[in-house]
Protein backbone atom coordinates (compact mmCIF):
# COMPACT_ATOMS: atom_id res chain seq x y z
CA UNK A 1 0.00 0.00 0.00
CA UNK A 2 1.32 3.43 -0.93
CA UNK A 3 2.42 5.65 1.91
CA UNK A 4 0.05 8.62 2.36
CA UNK A 5 1.43 12.13 2.58
CA UNK A 6 1.26 13.76 6.02
CA UNK A 7 -2.20 15.25 6.48
CA UNK A 8 -0.85 18.75 7.17
CA UNK A 9 1.20 18.67 3.97
CA UNK A 10 -1.78 17.57 1.89
CA UNK A 11 -3.97 20.22 3.48
CA UNK A 12 -1.40 22.93 2.80
CA UNK A 13 -0.98 21.78 -0.80
CA UNK A 14 -4.74 21.81 -1.35
CA UNK A 15 -5.18 25.33 0.01
CA UNK A 16 -2.21 26.60 -1.97
CA UNK A 17 -3.56 25.16 -5.23
CA UNK A 18 -7.02 26.62 -4.67
CA UNK A 19 -5.63 30.08 -3.81
CA UNK A 20 -3.35 30.07 -6.86
CA UNK A 21 -6.23 28.97 -9.10
CA UNK A 22 -8.44 31.77 -7.84
CA UNK A 23 -5.65 34.27 -8.39
CA UNK A 24 -4.44 33.38 -11.91
CA UNK A 25 -7.47 32.21 -13.90
CA UNK A 26 -8.47 35.37 -15.80
CA UNK A 27 -11.55 33.94 -17.50
CA UNK A 28 -13.35 33.40 -14.20
CA UNK A 29 -14.24 36.76 -12.77
CA UNK A 30 -15.92 37.81 -9.54
CA UNK A 31 -19.56 38.42 -10.32
CA UNK A 32 -22.66 39.26 -8.33
CA UNK A 33 -24.67 36.20 -7.39
CA UNK A 34 -28.32 36.55 -8.41
CA UNK A 35 -31.11 37.53 -6.15
CA UNK A 36 -32.35 34.02 -5.47
CA UNK A 37 -35.98 34.59 -4.68
CA UNK A 38 -38.80 34.13 -7.19
CA UNK A 39 -41.13 36.25 -5.06
CA UNK A 40 -43.27 38.71 -7.05
CA UNK A 41 -41.74 41.70 -5.25
CA UNK A 42 -38.14 40.59 -5.76
CA UNK A 43 -37.45 42.97 -8.63
CA UNK A 44 -39.02 45.86 -6.80
CA UNK A 45 -36.83 45.23 -3.79
CA UNK A 46 -33.63 44.37 -5.68
CA UNK A 47 -30.71 46.69 -6.37
CA UNK A 48 -27.00 46.02 -6.74
CA UNK A 49 -25.13 46.05 -3.47
CA UNK A 50 -21.93 47.99 -3.17
CA UNK A 51 -18.65 46.14 -3.13
CA UNK A 52 -16.84 46.04 0.15
CA UNK A 53 -14.85 49.31 0.09
CA UNK A 54 -11.86 47.47 1.53
CA UNK A 55 -11.89 44.76 -1.14
CA UNK A 56 -8.87 44.67 -3.41
CA UNK A 57 -9.82 45.10 -7.05
CA UNK A 58 -13.51 45.63 -6.29
CA UNK A 59 -15.71 46.45 -9.26
CA UNK A 60 -19.27 46.22 -10.55
CA UNK A 61 -20.82 46.30 -14.02
CA UNK A 62 -23.73 48.49 -15.02
CA UNK A 63 -25.65 47.14 -18.02
CA UNK A 64 -27.74 49.24 -20.35
CA UNK A 65 -30.93 47.89 -21.88
CA UNK A 66 -29.37 48.24 -25.36
CA UNK A 67 -26.73 45.67 -24.36
CA UNK A 68 -23.88 48.14 -23.85
CA UNK A 69 -21.55 47.57 -20.91
CA UNK A 70 -19.81 50.05 -18.66
CA UNK A 71 -17.47 49.50 -15.74
CA UNK A 72 -18.13 51.79 -12.82
CA UNK A 73 -16.32 52.04 -9.50
CA UNK A 74 -18.90 52.06 -6.69
CA UNK A 75 -16.41 52.09 -3.86
CA UNK A 76 -16.47 54.87 -1.30
CA UNK A 77 -12.77 55.76 -1.14
CA UNK A 78 -13.31 57.89 1.90
CA UNK A 79 -13.97 54.72 3.86
CA UNK A 80 -10.61 53.10 3.10
CA UNK A 81 -8.49 52.27 6.11
CA UNK A 82 -4.80 53.05 6.31
CA UNK A 83 -3.82 49.62 5.00
CA UNK A 84 -6.47 49.32 2.28
CA UNK A 85 -5.52 49.97 -1.30
CA UNK A 86 -8.02 52.02 -3.33
CA UNK A 87 -10.13 50.23 -5.88
CA UNK A 88 -8.73 50.37 -9.39
CA UNK A 89 -10.68 51.04 -12.56
CA UNK A 90 -10.88 47.80 -14.55
CA UNK A 91 -11.27 47.25 -18.30
CA UNK A 92 -13.75 44.45 -18.87
CA UNK A 93 -12.75 41.48 -20.96
CA UNK A 94 -15.26 39.91 -23.37
CA UNK A 95 -15.66 36.98 -21.01
CA UNK A 96 -16.48 39.30 -18.12
CA UNK A 97 -18.95 41.24 -20.26
CA UNK A 98 -20.81 38.05 -21.19
CA UNK A 99 -20.75 36.88 -17.60
CA UNK A 100 -22.03 40.18 -16.29
CA UNK A 101 -24.79 40.23 -18.88
CA UNK A 102 -25.83 36.69 -17.93
CA UNK A 103 -25.86 37.53 -14.24
CA UNK A 104 -27.91 40.65 -14.95
CA UNK A 105 -30.47 38.56 -16.83
CA UNK A 106 -30.61 36.09 -13.96
CA UNK A 107 -31.19 38.84 -11.43
CA UNK A 108 -33.80 40.75 -13.37
CA UNK A 109 -36.03 38.31 -15.20
CA UNK A 110 -35.64 34.57 -14.64
CA UNK A 111 -37.35 33.25 -11.50
CA UNK A 112 -36.30 29.69 -12.41
CA UNK A 113 -32.62 30.62 -12.21
CA UNK A 114 -33.27 32.60 -9.05
CA UNK A 115 -34.81 29.50 -7.47
CA UNK A 116 -31.97 27.24 -8.59
CA UNK A 117 -29.39 29.62 -7.19
CA UNK A 118 -31.12 29.55 -3.81
CA UNK A 119 -30.58 25.78 -3.58
CA UNK A 120 -27.59 25.30 -1.29
CA UNK A 121 -27.74 21.57 -0.53
CA UNK A 122 -29.71 19.43 -2.97
CA UNK A 123 -33.01 21.29 -3.14
CA UNK A 124 -32.78 22.68 0.43
CA UNK A 125 -32.67 26.47 0.59
CA UNK A 126 -31.12 29.18 2.71
CA UNK A 127 -33.19 32.38 3.01
CA UNK A 128 -33.31 34.27 -0.27
CA UNK A 129 -31.38 37.24 1.13
CA UNK A 130 -28.48 35.05 2.33
CA UNK A 131 -25.16 35.51 0.50
CA UNK A 132 -23.71 32.88 -1.81
CA UNK A 133 -20.41 34.38 -2.94
CA UNK A 134 -19.32 32.86 -6.24
CA UNK A 135 -17.05 33.52 -9.16
CA UNK A 136 -18.51 32.99 -12.61
CA UNK A 137 -18.13 33.17 -16.36
CA UNK A 138 -20.15 32.56 -19.53
CA UNK A 139 -19.41 29.86 -22.12
CA UNK A 140 -21.82 29.82 -25.04
CA UNK A 141 -25.31 29.21 -23.66
CA UNK A 142 -23.97 28.09 -20.28
CA UNK A 143 -23.49 30.26 -17.21
CA UNK A 144 -20.76 28.66 -15.08
CA UNK A 145 -20.09 29.38 -11.41
CA UNK A 146 -17.63 28.23 -8.77
CA UNK A 147 -18.34 28.30 -5.04
CA UNK A 148 -16.06 26.85 -2.38
CA UNK A 149 -14.81 26.93 1.18
CA UNK A 150 -11.86 25.36 2.97
CA UNK A 151 -10.55 25.41 6.53
CA UNK A 152 -7.11 24.43 7.78
CA UNK A 153 -7.88 23.53 11.39
CA UNK A 154 -5.92 22.90 14.58
CA UNK A 155 -7.91 21.46 17.47
CA UNK A 156 -6.97 20.84 21.09
CA UNK A 157 -9.47 18.97 23.25
CA UNK A 158 -9.06 18.31 26.95
CA UNK A 159 -10.29 15.62 29.30
CA UNK A 160 -9.66 11.90 29.44
CA UNK A 161 -10.78 11.34 25.83
CA UNK A 162 -9.53 14.60 24.32
CA UNK A 163 -7.13 14.67 21.35
CA UNK A 164 -4.98 17.17 19.47
CA UNK A 165 -4.90 17.22 15.66
CA UNK A 166 -4.42 19.30 12.50
CA UNK A 167 -6.69 18.68 9.54
CA UNK A 168 -8.73 20.36 6.82
CA UNK A 169 -12.46 20.51 6.13
CA UNK A 170 -13.28 21.67 2.61
CA UNK A 171 -15.59 21.52 -0.37
CA UNK A 172 -15.68 22.94 -3.90
CA UNK A 173 -18.91 23.31 -5.88
CA UNK A 174 -19.19 23.87 -9.62
CA UNK A 175 -22.49 24.84 -11.22
CA UNK A 176 -23.60 25.40 -14.82
CA UNK A 177 -27.06 26.33 -16.05
CA UNK A 178 -28.86 27.20 -19.27
CA UNK A 179 -32.35 27.34 -20.71
CA UNK A 180 -33.70 24.03 -22.01
CA UNK A 181 -37.12 24.25 -23.63
CA UNK A 182 -39.45 26.31 -21.49
CA UNK A 183 -37.48 25.56 -18.34
CA UNK A 184 -33.98 25.90 -16.94
CA UNK A 185 -31.44 23.14 -16.35
CA UNK A 186 -28.67 23.27 -13.75
CA UNK A 187 -25.81 20.77 -13.47
CA UNK A 188 -23.98 20.73 -10.15
CA UNK A 189 -20.90 18.93 -8.86
CA UNK A 190 -19.47 19.20 -5.37
CA UNK A 191 -16.14 17.66 -4.36
CA UNK A 192 -14.28 17.42 -1.06
CA UNK A 193 -10.63 16.56 -0.48
CA UNK A 194 -11.28 15.57 3.14
CA UNK A 195 -10.35 11.92 2.45
CA UNK A 196 -6.79 13.24 2.03
CA UNK A 197 -6.84 16.13 4.49
CA UNK A 198 -8.29 14.23 7.46
CA UNK A 199 -6.15 11.60 9.23
CA UNK A 200 -5.47 8.53 7.07
CA UNK A 201 -4.90 6.40 10.19
CA UNK A 202 -7.91 7.22 12.35
CA UNK A 203 -10.10 8.22 9.34
CA UNK A 204 -11.80 10.97 11.35
CA UNK A 205 -10.94 14.20 13.13
CA UNK A 206 -11.33 14.42 16.92
CA UNK A 207 -14.58 15.87 18.23
CA UNK A 208 -15.77 15.11 21.75
CA UNK A 209 -19.12 13.30 22.02
CA UNK A 210 -19.54 13.00 18.25
CA UNK A 211 -20.79 9.66 16.88
CA UNK A 212 -21.89 8.26 13.54
CA UNK A 213 -20.57 5.97 10.77
CA UNK A 214 -17.48 3.77 11.05
CA UNK A 215 -13.70 3.96 10.68
CA UNK A 216 -11.41 0.94 10.45
CA UNK A 217 -14.51 -1.26 10.77
CA UNK A 218 -15.41 0.20 14.16
CA UNK A 219 -18.15 2.71 15.09
CA UNK A 220 -16.73 6.23 15.41
CA UNK A 221 -16.90 7.72 18.91
CA UNK A 222 -15.51 11.19 19.73
CA UNK A 223 -14.77 11.90 16.08
CA UNK A 224 -16.26 13.22 12.85
CA UNK A 225 -15.83 11.25 9.63
CA UNK A 226 -14.64 12.98 6.43
CA UNK A 227 -17.03 13.70 3.60
CA UNK A 228 -16.95 11.68 0.41
CA UNK A 229 -14.80 12.98 -2.45
CA UNK A 230 -18.02 13.08 -4.49
CA UNK A 231 -20.34 15.03 -2.20
CA UNK A 232 -22.83 15.76 -4.97
CA UNK A 233 -23.30 14.96 -8.65
CA UNK A 234 -26.71 16.13 -9.71
CA UNK A 235 -28.99 17.80 -12.22
CA UNK A 236 -32.00 20.02 -11.51
CA UNK A 237 -34.69 21.20 -13.89
CA UNK A 238 -37.26 23.91 -13.17
CA UNK A 239 -40.32 24.04 -15.41
CA UNK A 240 -42.72 26.99 -15.13
CA UNK A 241 -46.42 26.28 -14.66
CA UNK A 242 -49.46 28.57 -14.65
CA UNK A 243 -50.15 31.11 -11.90
CA UNK A 244 -46.43 31.55 -11.06
CA UNK A 245 -46.08 27.94 -9.96
CA UNK A 246 -43.21 25.70 -10.95
CA UNK A 247 -42.30 22.03 -11.17
CA UNK A 248 -38.82 20.87 -10.11
CA UNK A 249 -37.00 17.63 -10.86
CA UNK A 250 -33.71 16.73 -9.14
CA UNK A 251 -31.72 13.62 -10.09
CA UNK A 252 -28.41 12.84 -8.38
CA UNK A 253 -26.26 9.70 -8.21
CA UNK A 254 -24.95 11.44 -5.07
CA UNK A 255 -26.99 14.22 -3.55
CA UNK A 256 -29.39 15.49 -0.91
CA UNK A 257 -33.00 14.27 -0.73
CA UNK A 258 -35.91 16.32 0.61
CA UNK A 259 -35.08 15.84 4.29
CA UNK A 260 -34.13 18.49 6.81
CA UNK A 261 -32.61 21.96 6.46
CA UNK A 262 -29.58 22.96 4.40
CA UNK A 263 -26.69 20.73 5.49
CA UNK A 264 -24.25 22.31 7.96
CA UNK A 265 -21.36 22.87 5.48
CA UNK A 266 -23.62 25.18 3.43
CA UNK A 267 -25.83 26.89 6.03
CA UNK A 268 -25.05 30.58 6.20
CA UNK A 269 -25.45 30.47 9.98
CA UNK A 270 -22.79 27.73 10.25
CA UNK A 271 -20.15 28.63 7.64
CA UNK A 272 -17.77 30.24 10.16
CA UNK A 273 -17.74 27.11 12.38
CA UNK A 274 -15.42 24.58 10.69
CA UNK A 275 -16.43 21.53 12.73
CA UNK A 276 -19.62 19.53 12.24
CA UNK A 277 -22.64 19.71 14.51
CA UNK A 278 -23.09 17.02 17.17
CA UNK A 279 -26.58 16.63 15.73
CA UNK A 280 -25.35 15.96 12.17
CA UNK A 281 -26.77 12.42 12.06
CA UNK A 282 -30.13 13.66 13.35
CA UNK A 283 -30.62 16.65 11.03
CA UNK A 284 -28.72 16.45 7.75
CA UNK A 285 -26.62 13.29 7.36
CA UNK A 286 -28.60 12.43 4.22
CA UNK A 287 -26.92 15.26 2.29
CA UNK A 288 -24.57 12.72 0.67
CA UNK A 289 -27.20 10.07 -0.05
CA UNK A 290 -27.07 7.81 -3.13
CA UNK A 291 -29.48 7.45 -6.06
CA UNK A 292 -31.59 10.50 -5.23
CA UNK A 293 -34.68 11.41 -7.25
CA UNK A 294 -36.80 14.37 -6.04
CA UNK A 295 -39.98 15.85 -7.49
CA UNK A 296 -41.34 19.16 -6.24
CA UNK A 297 -44.14 21.60 -6.93
CA UNK A 298 -44.62 25.06 -5.50
CA UNK A 299 -44.68 28.80 -5.93
CA UNK A 300 -42.86 31.76 -4.44
CA UNK A 301 -43.98 30.93 -0.89
CA UNK A 302 -44.82 27.24 -0.60
CA UNK A 303 -43.17 24.08 -1.90
CA UNK A 304 -43.89 20.37 -1.47
CA UNK A 305 -41.22 17.79 -2.38
CA UNK A 306 -40.91 14.00 -2.31
CA UNK A 307 -37.74 11.94 -2.74
CA UNK A 308 -36.65 8.37 -3.25
CA UNK A 309 -33.06 7.42 -2.41
CA UNK A 310 -30.73 4.74 -1.06
CA UNK A 311 -30.81 4.83 2.73
CA UNK A 312 -27.42 3.35 3.69
CA UNK A 313 -24.55 5.66 4.61
CA UNK A 314 -21.50 5.56 2.30
CA UNK A 315 -18.78 3.01 3.06
CA UNK A 316 -15.31 3.83 4.41
CA UNK A 317 -13.74 4.19 0.96
CA UNK A 318 -14.28 7.92 0.60
CA UNK A 319 -12.73 8.23 -2.88
CA UNK A 320 -15.02 5.97 -4.90
CA UNK A 321 -18.50 6.62 -6.25
CA UNK A 322 -20.90 4.30 -4.43
CA UNK A 323 -24.13 2.99 -5.87
CA UNK A 324 -27.33 1.64 -4.35
CA UNK A 325 -30.94 0.99 -5.27
CA UNK A 326 -33.75 3.29 -4.14
CA UNK A 327 -35.15 1.81 -0.93
CA UNK A 328 -35.95 4.86 1.24
CA UNK A 329 -38.13 7.94 0.94
CA UNK A 330 -38.43 11.51 2.24
CA UNK A 331 -40.90 14.39 1.99
CA UNK A 332 -40.54 18.07 2.85
CA UNK A 333 -42.85 21.07 3.01
CA UNK A 334 -41.17 24.49 2.87
CA UNK A 335 -42.58 27.94 3.56
CA UNK A 336 -40.89 31.18 2.50
CA UNK A 337 -42.93 34.10 3.88
CA UNK A 338 -40.38 36.65 2.63
CA UNK A 339 -36.77 36.98 1.53
CA UNK A 340 -35.35 36.80 5.06
CA UNK A 341 -37.15 33.72 6.39
CA UNK A 342 -37.56 30.09 5.44
CA UNK A 343 -39.11 27.23 7.43
CA UNK A 344 -39.45 23.54 6.68
CA UNK A 345 -40.92 20.37 8.13
CA UNK A 346 -39.78 17.03 6.73
CA UNK A 347 -39.94 13.31 7.37
CA UNK A 348 -38.08 10.29 6.05
CA UNK A 349 -37.88 6.51 6.28
CA UNK A 350 -34.34 5.12 5.91
CA UNK A 351 -33.48 1.46 5.39
CA UNK A 352 -30.47 0.48 7.54
CA UNK A 353 -28.59 3.80 7.33
CA UNK A 354 -25.85 2.84 9.83
CA UNK A 355 -23.75 -0.23 9.09
CA UNK A 356 -23.20 -0.93 12.81
CA UNK A 357 -26.93 -0.71 13.63
CA UNK A 358 -29.06 -3.39 11.97
CA UNK A 359 -32.42 -1.58 12.01
CA UNK A 360 -34.24 1.02 9.93
CA UNK A 361 -34.91 4.62 11.00
CA UNK A 362 -37.76 7.10 10.89
CA UNK A 363 -36.86 10.78 10.99
CA UNK A 364 -38.78 13.98 11.57
CA UNK A 365 -37.22 17.43 11.19
CA UNK A 366 -38.38 21.01 11.76
CA UNK A 367 -36.26 24.09 11.15
CA UNK A 368 -36.47 27.85 10.77
CA UNK A 369 -33.72 29.97 9.21
CA UNK A 370 -33.46 33.76 9.31
CA UNK A 371 -31.06 36.01 7.44
CA UNK A 372 -31.00 39.78 7.77
CA UNK A 373 -28.71 41.90 5.58
CA UNK A 374 -27.03 44.74 7.46
CA UNK A 375 -25.04 47.77 6.37
CA UNK A 376 -21.60 46.22 6.00
CA UNK A 377 -22.62 42.69 6.94
CA UNK A 378 -25.46 40.37 7.93
CA UNK A 379 -27.03 38.40 10.75
CA UNK A 380 -27.86 34.76 10.00
CA UNK A 381 -29.49 32.30 12.43
CA UNK A 382 -31.03 28.83 12.41
CA UNK A 383 -33.15 26.82 14.84
CA UNK A 384 -33.28 23.09 14.04
CA UNK A 385 -34.99 20.20 15.81
CA UNK A 386 -34.89 16.55 14.80
CA UNK A 387 -36.25 13.29 16.14
CA UNK A 388 -35.02 9.86 15.04
CA UNK A 389 -36.77 6.59 15.84
CA UNK A 390 -34.26 3.74 15.71
CA UNK A 391 -35.63 0.28 15.15
CA UNK A 392 -32.37 -1.21 16.40
CA UNK A 393 -32.92 0.29 19.88
CA UNK A 394 -36.72 0.63 19.79
CA UNK A 395 -36.41 4.19 21.05
CA UNK A 396 -36.40 7.78 19.81
CA UNK A 397 -33.51 10.22 20.15
CA UNK A 398 -33.82 13.99 19.81
CA UNK A 399 -31.51 16.85 18.93
CA UNK A 400 -31.84 20.64 19.07
CA UNK A 401 -29.43 23.05 17.38
CA UNK A 402 -29.45 26.84 17.69
CA UNK A 403 -26.72 28.71 15.82
CA UNK A 404 -26.02 32.26 14.69
CA UNK A 405 -23.39 34.27 12.80
CA UNK A 406 -23.14 38.06 12.95
CA UNK A 407 -20.98 39.71 10.27
CA UNK A 408 -19.91 43.26 11.14
CA UNK A 409 -17.92 45.77 9.06
CA UNK A 410 -17.44 43.08 6.38
CA UNK A 411 -14.37 41.57 8.06
CA UNK A 412 -15.60 40.51 11.52
CA UNK A 413 -17.70 37.41 12.27
CA UNK A 414 -19.11 36.53 15.68
CA UNK A 415 -20.46 32.98 15.95
CA UNK A 416 -22.40 30.98 18.50
CA UNK A 417 -23.96 27.52 18.60
CA UNK A 418 -25.96 25.63 21.22
CA UNK A 419 -26.78 21.93 20.93
CA UNK A 420 -28.78 19.55 23.08
CA UNK A 421 -28.44 16.00 21.79
CA UNK A 422 -29.42 12.51 22.95
CA UNK A 423 -26.42 10.23 22.36
CA UNK A 424 -26.99 6.47 22.27
CA UNK A 425 -23.73 5.32 20.62
CA UNK A 426 -21.07 6.56 23.04
CA UNK A 427 -20.58 2.94 24.16
CA UNK A 428 -21.24 0.99 20.94
CA UNK A 429 -19.98 -2.29 22.40
CA UNK A 430 -23.24 -2.45 24.40
CA UNK A 431 -25.08 -3.03 21.14
CA UNK A 432 -22.56 -4.59 18.70
CA UNK A 433 -23.32 -5.15 15.00
CA UNK A 434 -25.46 -8.19 14.35
CA UNK A 435 -27.13 -8.24 17.77
CA UNK A 436 -30.89 -8.45 18.12
CA UNK A 437 -33.34 -5.74 17.07
CA UNK A 438 -35.12 -3.80 19.76
CA UNK A 439 -32.56 -3.93 22.57
CA UNK A 440 -32.59 -0.62 24.42
CA UNK A 441 -29.32 1.14 25.19
CA UNK A 442 -28.47 4.01 27.57
CA UNK A 443 -29.20 7.54 26.38
CA UNK A 444 -26.95 10.41 27.44
CA UNK A 445 -28.12 14.00 27.05
CA UNK A 446 -25.19 16.17 25.92
CA UNK A 447 -25.27 19.96 25.84
CA UNK A 448 -22.57 21.82 23.91
CA UNK A 449 -21.99 25.60 23.95
CA UNK A 450 -19.78 27.15 21.24
CA UNK A 451 -18.64 30.75 20.79
CA UNK A 452 -16.21 31.98 18.15
CA UNK A 453 -14.71 34.83 16.14
CA UNK A 454 -13.26 35.11 12.61
CA UNK A 455 -11.37 38.03 11.08
CA UNK A 456 -10.97 38.45 7.32
CA UNK A 457 -7.36 39.58 6.91
CA UNK A 458 -7.56 39.34 3.10
CA UNK A 459 -10.46 40.33 0.87
CA UNK A 460 -9.11 39.94 -2.64
CA UNK A 461 -10.89 39.80 -5.97
CA UNK A 462 -11.73 36.09 -5.98
CA UNK A 463 -10.99 34.91 -2.45
CA UNK A 464 -11.57 35.96 1.16
CA UNK A 465 -9.16 34.63 3.78
CA UNK A 466 -9.84 34.72 7.49
CA UNK A 467 -8.34 33.57 10.77
CA UNK A 468 -10.76 32.23 13.37
CA UNK A 469 -11.10 30.41 16.65
CA UNK A 470 -14.00 28.91 18.58
CA UNK A 471 -14.33 27.41 22.01
CA UNK A 472 -16.79 24.72 23.16
CA UNK A 473 -17.71 23.56 26.64
CA UNK A 474 -20.10 20.81 27.61
CA UNK A 475 -22.68 19.68 30.12
CA UNK A 476 -23.44 15.96 30.47
CA UNK A 477 -24.62 13.33 32.98
CA UNK A 478 -22.35 12.83 35.97
CA UNK A 479 -21.73 9.20 35.01
CA UNK A 480 -19.81 10.27 31.89
CA UNK A 481 -17.36 12.21 34.05
CA UNK A 482 -15.60 8.89 34.81
CA UNK A 483 -14.85 8.53 31.07
CA UNK A 484 -14.42 12.13 29.88
CA UNK A 485 -13.18 13.94 32.97
CA UNK A 486 -14.98 16.61 34.94
CA UNK A 487 -14.73 19.62 32.60
CA UNK A 488 -13.58 18.71 29.08
CA UNK A 489 -13.58 21.45 26.46
CA UNK A 490 -12.50 22.01 22.85
CA UNK A 491 -10.69 24.71 20.91
CA UNK A 492 -10.71 24.90 17.12
CA UNK A 493 -8.35 27.46 15.52
CA UNK A 494 -8.47 27.76 11.75
CA UNK A 495 -7.49 29.49 8.53
CA UNK A 496 -10.51 29.85 6.26
CA UNK A 497 -10.50 30.46 2.48
CA UNK A 498 -13.71 31.16 0.59
CA UNK A 499 -14.63 32.16 -2.95
CA UNK A 500 -15.43 35.86 -3.11
CA UNK A 501 -17.80 37.19 -5.70
CA UNK A 502 -20.08 40.12 -4.96
CA UNK A 503 -22.61 38.64 -2.52
CA UNK A 504 -26.34 39.26 -2.73
CA UNK A 505 -26.64 39.82 1.01
CA UNK A 506 -27.17 43.48 0.25
CA UNK A 507 -30.27 42.91 -1.90
CA UNK A 508 -32.82 44.19 0.53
Amino acid sequence: MAQALPETAVAGLFFGMVLIAFSIVPAVSAQPAPSPSPTPDANAQHHHSQEDPSDEGAQSHMHKEQGEHETTDHSDHSMHGANDEPDMQHQSTPEEDHSGHAMHEMESGNPAVALLMQHASGTAMNPASAPMEMIGTRRGEWDIMLHGLGNLVYTEQTGLRGETDTFSTNWLMGMAHRKVGKGTLMLRSMLSFEPATISSSTKFYPMLFQTGETANDRPIVDGQHPHEFFMELGAQYVYPLKNERFLTVYVAPVGDPAMGPVAFPHRTSAMEIPQATLSHHYHDSTHIALSVVTLGIGDSRFRLEASGFHGAEPDEDRWDLNTGSIDSWAARFSWTPNRNWIAQVSTAYLVTPESYEPGDQERLGISVAYHRPLAGGYWSSSAIWGGVYKESHDQTVHALTLESTLNLFRRHYLTTRYEKVDKDSIFPHIHPPGSGIGERVPLFEIEAYTVGYTFDFLRARNVHAGLGVNYTWYEFPELLGFFYGEDPDSIFAFLRLRTAGQSHSGHH
